[in-house]
C-alpha cells in the first residue's frame, strides 16, 4: 500500500506560507503604543507620603524608586553616600545606586544640579551616561544620570522634559525622546501623570503613562492650554476659593462671611508652572496671608512653611470642617475658557519627618503637621507642586505644544485597571518620530487582514483533518495488519500522522502481498507483457522447507548472505532460492577475475559481532548496514510484513545456516505468495519455496537494494519503537 503525501504536503505548505505572510503584515503594521511606568505600593518622602515610580538603572539593573519631575529632563538617583549604611535609610530613600557595579556607567564628572534654581534648588551631582529603563525591554542607553549624596533631595527624580543636555559636543537626548526616536517604543513625545493620593481609599498610587494617557484615571474635557516657550506646562489661575460643608455658624467671621471664601481673585491672577519636583504651592505673599487667616495657619520662618506647632487644635478643627478648595484654571489670566478643579483639605494635610532640612527632630520624633504653602518672592516662583497633582491629572503633548489638566479619578484597583490611550503624532510635527513600519495599514485594513489570516488558518485546519481522514481510509482499505507484532507499528503510524502529513516527499509504506487492494508498481493483469527472447536455464536445486513450530522464547533473526557464485556478466544470472554460506559452492565455481563482484551486506564472520560498511552493493545502496542478529524478536514480525509474509503471533519464522545452505523454515499453514519485486511479477514456486529468476544483471542489484531498503525501514521502526 502506498500513501502519497506530496500533493497534500505542498498544499499545506502553501497555506502555512500565506498564513505566516498575512500574520507578518499585521505585525509589521503594528505601531508603537503608550506604556505605563511601574509604580510601587510603598510611599516615600520626608515632606509627605508620595507615590514613586520604579526604574531599572545600570547593567546589571539596579531597581531605584524615584519621583516624577515635570520640569527636569534628567534622571537623579541617590548614591551610597546618601545613607549611613543602614537598610532603613536605603529603603526610605528609594534604594541606592552603585555606579561601580554597573558595566554601562560612563562617568562625566561633578556638575551643578540643573533643577529649579529659581525655587532655591541647588547642589552638586556626579554625572554620567547610563542605561535607564522601566522594564527589561523598555529601556534607553546613554541617559544623563546624576548621583546625589545629599539630603536636600530625599528621593531621586525621573525627568519628563525633552530639552537635550550637552556635556560634550553632542546633545544627549532625554529619556522620553529616546523612547520615541531611538527605540520607537512609544508613538509621540507625550505623557500623562497624576501623583497618586495616600489618603484616598486604601491609598491610590501614582500613574505615569508615556506616549499616551490612562483614561481610567481622569475626567476628560476639551479644554487645553499652550506650553510656554520653554515647553513647560504653565497655566493662569483665575480664582482659588475654599468652602466648608456643612458651614457652621460658629465659623462666621470677617474671614468667613459665608460658606465659601475667595483666597485668590482675578486681581491676583498670574501664570503658574505645574512642577511635580516640589510638593508645595508657591503663591503670592498676599494670597498666602489670606490662607493664613482663613485656616488659622502659623508661618514658621525657619522652615518657611505653615505649621500647627503653636496651635495643635486648629489642625483637628480643619479636618472637621470638611474643606474643599476650588481652582479655576485658564490658558491666560482672565480667559473665559476655564477648567474647574476641586481638591479636599486632606490633599494639603501633610507631615514633615526627620531628616527634613531645618526641622528640629530625630528618628524618634513624631511627624510635624504642615500646610504645603510657600511664599513666592516673585512671579518666577509661582508654582503648583506635587500636592496639587494628587487630585489632578496632567496630560502633556510636546508635539502639539499643548497640555491639559483634568480632575483625577480614584478607584481601588487603579494599578491593574488601566485603559491606555495613545497620543498620536500630528502630521506637521517638528519632532523626530519612531521608525515608520514598511507597511502602514489603517485599522480597518488591519482588521480585514487579521480576519483573512484567521480564515486561512481555519482552512488549514480543515484541510489537515481531511488529509488525516483520507489516510485513515487508505489504511483501512489496504493495510490489513492482523499480527500482534505489527500492532505497535499501527500505533506508530497514528503517532507520526502529523509529521508524515507535512512530509515534502512521497513515502511508500510497504505491505504484505495479499493484504493490499492496490499493488504498487504492478502491471495490470490484462496488459500484454513483452520480454526479449532469452535462453532457458535450469534452476539450481533448492533445499526443502521444513516446518517448525515456535517453542519458548523467540529466537533472534539470523541472516547469512554471501556472494553469488558463477556470475557471468554476458549472460543472465540465476540465483538460488536460498542464501548459502561461504564455501557452499565448490572451488570450480569461483568467480573469474573479470567478474563484477556483488559484495554482501553481511558475511558469516561478521554476523552477530559488528556493523559493517557495505561498499560493493550499488551506488544507491552504500551505507552502514546493521547486524541482523542484533534485531530483537518484535522486528521479525515487521520484517516478515515487509517481505510479504504473514506470521501468526504464536509461530515464528527463522532463517538458519546449515552445512548445505540456509534453510527457510516456514510456519504451518502459511500460504504461498506471489511477490512483486522491482516492478516484475515472480511466480509462485510449486515446491513451497520462493524461486527468483532474473533476465538482466541489474536485477541482482535491485534485489539487494530492495532487501536493504526493507531492512533499513525495519531498523528505523525499531528505533522509533525504542527497541
Amino acid at each position: 500500500m502506498a500513501i502519497h503525501h506530496g500533493k497534500n504536503g505542498r498544499t499545506l505548505v502553501w497555506c502555512i506560507g500565506i498564513f505566516l505572510s498575512l500574520t507578518t503584515i499585521v505585525i509589521d503594521a503594528a505601531k508603537p503604543a503608550a506604556i505605563s511606568a511601574p509604580v510601587r505600593t510603598n510611599w516615600l518622602g520626608n515632606d509627605g507620603n508620595w507615590s514613586p515610580v520604579s526604574l531599572m538603572v545600570g547593567t546589571p539593573a539596579q531597581w531605584i524608586d524615584v519621583f516624577v519631575s515635570t520640569a527636569s529632563q534628567e534622571t537623579w538617583v541617590v548614591g551610597s553616600g546618601g545613607c549611613d549604611g543602614t537598610a532603613t535609610c536605603q529603603n526610605k530613600r528609594g534604594g541606592l545606586y552603585y555606579p561601580n557595579e554597573s558595566v554601562t556607567w560612563d562617568g562625566l564628572g561633578f556638575y551643578g544640579l540643573g533643577l529649579d534654581p529659581h525655587l532655591g534648588f541647588g547642589g552638586i551631582g556626579y554625572y554620567g551616561l547610563e542605561t535607564v529603563g522601566l522594564t527589561d525591554t523598555l529601556s534607553a542607553s546613554s541617559q544623563i544620570v546624576s548621583v546625589i549624596n545629599t539630603t536636600d533631595y530625599w528621593v531621586g527624580y525621573l525627568g519628563l522634559g525633552i530639552k537635550p543636555t550637552n556635556f560634550t559636543e553632542a546633545n544627549q537626548p532625554t529619556f522620553l525622546t529616546s523612547l520615541v526616536e531611538n527605540r520607537s517604543l512609544i508613538p509621540s513625545h507625550s505623557y500623562g501623570y497624576t501623583a497618586g493620593a495616600y489618603y484616598r481609599l486604601k491609598s491610590v498610587p501614582a500613574s505615569l503613562t508615556l506616549g499616551g494617557v490612562d483614561s481610567n484615571r481622569f475626567e476628560s474635557h476639551d479644554v487645553s492650554f499652550d506650553l510656554d516657550p520653554g515647553q513647560n506646562p504653565v497655566v493662569a489661575i483665575n480664582q482659588i476659593s475654599v468652602a466648608a460643608a456643612p458651614f457652621a455658624t460658629s465659623k462666621v467671621s470677617l474671614e468667613w462671611p459665608s460658606d465659601s471664601v475667595e483666597l485668590l481673585g482675578p486681581a491676583d491672577g498670574g501664570l503658574y508652572t505645574i512642577d511635580s519636583s516640589t510638593p508645595y504651592l508657591w503663591l503670592p505673599e498676599i494670597v498666602c496671608s489670606r490662607f493664613e487667616k482663613a485656616l488659622g495657619l502659623t508661618y514658621d520662618d525657619q522652615l518657611e512653611l505653615y505649621t500647627f506647632t503653636s496651635n495643635t487644635t486648629q489642625h483637628e478643627a480643619l479636618i472637621g470642617w470638611n474643606l474643599t478648595f476650588n481652582f479655576l484654571l485658564a490658558d491666560l489670566p482672565g480667559s473665559p475658557r476655564t477648567v474647574s478643579l476641586n481638591l479636599p483639605y486632606t490633599a494639603f494635610d501633610l507631615q514633615l519627618t526627620y531628616p527634613f532640612p531645618g526641622l528640629h527632630a530625630n528618628r524618634s520624633s513624631p511627624p510635624t503637621n504642615y500646610f504645603p504653602l510657600r511664599k513666592a518672592a516673585n512671579s518666577t516662583q509661582y508654582t503648583l507642586g506635587r500636592a496639587f497633582l494628587q487630585e489632578t491629572y496632567l496630560t502633556v503633548d510636546y508635539e502639539r505644544n499643548n497640555f491639559s489638566v483634568s480632575q483625577a479619578i480614584f478607584n481601588a484597583n487603579a494599578v491593574n485597571n488601566k485603559r491606555l490611550v495613545d497620543i498620536s503624532r500630528p502630521n506637521n510635527s517638528t519632532f523626530g518620530g519612531p521608525e515608520t513600519p514598511q507597511r502602514t495599514l489603517g485599522k480597518s485594513t488591519i482588521a480585514g487582514v487579521a480576519a483573512g489570516a484567521s480564515l486561512c488558518f481555519l482552512a488549514l485546519a480543515i484541510l489537515a483533518v481531511l488529509c488525516l481522514k483520507r489516510q485513515r481510509r487508505s489504511n483501512a482499505a489496504g493495510g490489513k495488519i492482523s499480527s500482534e507484532g505489527l500492532r505497535d507499528h499501527s500505533l506508530l503510524t497514528r503517532h507520526r500522522a502529523w509529521r508524515r502529513l507535512f512530509a515534502a516527499s512521497e513515502r511508500i509504506r510497504p505491505c504484505e502481498v495479499d493484504g493490499c487492494q492496490a499493488q504498487p508498481n504492478e502491471v495490470p493483469g490484462e496488459s500484454e507483457i513483452k520480454e526479449l527472447p532469452a535462453d532457458v536455464y535450469p534452476e539450481l536445486p533448492g533445499s526443502k522447507v521444513e516446518n517448525a513450530s515456535f517453542e519458548g522464547t523467540r529466537r533472534k533473526l539470523t541472516i547469512n548472505i554471501v556472494n553469488a557464485r558463477g556470475y557471468d556478466p554476458q549472460k543472465p544470472v540465476e540465483l538460488h532460492g536460498q542464501c548459502s554460506p561461504a564455501g557452499h559452492f565448490g572451488s570450480d565455481d569461483r568467480l573469474h577475475a573479470h567478474t563484477h563482484v556483488v559484495s554482501p551486506p553481511y558475511s558469516p564472520s561478521h554476523v552477530g559481532s559488528q556493523i559493517t560498511q557495505t561498499n560493493g552493493i550499488s551506488d544507491r545502496s552504500r551505507g552502514i548496514t546493521p547486524n541482523s542478529s542484533q534485531l530483537s524478536s518484535p522486528a521479525i514480525d515487521i520484517l516478515a510484513d515487509q517481505m510479504g509474509m504473514q506470521v501468526p503471533t504464536t509461530q515464528m519464522k527463522e532463517l538458519e545456516a546449515d552445512s548445505t545452505g540456509t534453510t527457510l523454515r516456514n510456519t504451518k499453514g502459511m500460504g504461498r505468495k506471489a511477490i512483486n519485486l522491482a516492478g516484475r511479477n515472480i511466480g509462485e514456486s510449486p515446491n513451497s519455496r520462493y524461486d527468483f529468476q532474473y533476465s538482466h544483471s541489474t536485477i541482482a542489484h535491485h534485489l539487494i537494494d530492495l532487501f536493504l531498503i526493507q531492512l533499513i525501514h525495519v531498523l528505523r521502526l525499531l528505533d522509533e519503537f525504542g527497541l
